[in-house]
């Protein structure tokens, strides 16, 4: 097993992917906007045909965009997809390099 550097294991998530789908599913089932979903996956290879999945995802609403109006609902998803694609890359990419880093210095 690797060892982690406190400031990594601190930002992880215990959540399994499925169980951050559950919840999202149950938020989203209750709103009357659409929403736009993303997520970023990365597979760190830590070793010994060992790998890590580092995964960060967002739910970002698309207020006053009507579904009728597909014109503009195409623009708010376009729009929102640059913007949480950008937030969900980062994230996962900070984690990605404590992980490597932490590798490195063992």
């Amino acid at each position: 097993m690797p060892k982690i550097v406190p400031s990594a294991f601190e930002q992880s998530d215990s959540h399994s992917i499925e169980k951050v789908v559950q919840i999202l599913s149950n938020e989203i089932s209750i709103s009357t906007n659409p929403v736009f979903i993303c997520g970023v996956n990365r597979k760190i290879n830590i070793g010994n045909f060992e790998n890590i999945d580092v995964y960060a995802g967002i739910t970002l609403p698309l207020s006053d965009v009507s579904i009728e109006d597909k014109e503009a609902l195409q623009q708010a998803v376009e729009e929102a997809a640059a913007y949480g694609f950008g937030i969900v890359s980062k994230e996962t990419g900070e984690r990605y390099l404590l992980i490597k880093e932490s590798q490195q210095g063992s």
